[in-house]
């Protein structure tokens, strides 16, 4: 990995700003807390994106005293309710189009709710969709129950102009899948070079309930040495969502 990523980065024409967005804490807690470790240790912030009926009492005294202690580096949002398929056909989705948005709206204000009871004030107020889908109902949803920022995938539909949004550009998970290291690195050089060309943050996805051993070993691998290299810049995306940055996540393109 390293062999393909390092030359690219000495050779990007400016920096990039680069954020790490981990989702479905909740599901598989062991694993999640392996995953902060490595984080961690790289000095490098994530953002866990919590299934709220899945986060249990003792990941949430967990998640609170890592946030307590470091609160630069682990940040938590809302990640659906449940994560459940509301779709009849095509893709999978819960606030997809086949529901209406009351029901949308109350499952929001309920994931909302349960997480705060376990988090309280640490918790942020932006929310990723399961699957990274939704309809054109749920950002007008969420701006009205006081969320802040929408983070999907990068070129996602249908385009929304209710929140800021910080997308994700690569899924390691995926990648990982159809071609192990190689294939990650590949599609990261892809990403960097676009983002250095438009200016735009870098979202890095990852699903630790589904990471082998050698994944987290080849990412830490991969963060010990990025996390130091002068042309990345990791932040938490609260950082990159504040201004001046929040105005021109709203015009993100979709």
């Amino acid at each position: 990995m390293l062999v393909l990523l390092i030359p690219a980065l000495d050779a990007l024409p400016a920096p990039v700003q680069v954020f790490v967005r981990d989702d479905d804490a909740g599901w598989d807690d062991g694993r999640l807390l392996a995953l902060l470790d490595v984080t961690r240790h790289a000095g490098v912030p994530i953002d866990l994106a919590a299934i709220p009926t899945a986060v249990g009492p003792s990941l949430a005294t967990e998640l609170c005293r890592r946030i307590d202690a470091t609160p630069a580096l682990v940040a938590v949002h809302q990640h659906g309710l449940r994560h459940v398929n509301h779709q009849h056909a095509g893709r999978k989705s819960e606030f997809g189009s086949d529901r209406s948005a009351t029901s949308q709206a109350e499952d929001l204000a309920l994931g909302r709710n349960l997480l705060t009871g376990l988090l309280g004030e640490r918790l942020r107020p932006w929310f990723t969709p399961p699957w990274n889908r939704c309809d054109a109902e749920t950002s007008g949803a969420l701006a009205r129950l006081g969320f802040q920022a929408l983070s999907r995938d990068r070129g996602a539909t249908p385009a929304q102009h209710d929140l800021p949004e910080l997308p994700v550009d690569v899924d390691w998970s995926r990648h990982w899948r159809e071609g192990g290291s190689v294939a990650v690195a590949s599609a990261l050089v892809q990403a960097l070079r676009a983002r250095a060309a438009d200016g735009a943050p870098l979202g890095l996805m990852l699903h630790h309930a589904v990471m082998s051993d050698d994944e987290l070993r080849c990412l830490a691998a991969l963060l010990a040495v990025a996390a130091q290299h002068p042309r990345l810049h990791w932040r938490g995306m609260g950082e990159l969502l504040a201004a001046p940055y929040r105005e021109a996540a709203a015009c993100v393109p979709a």
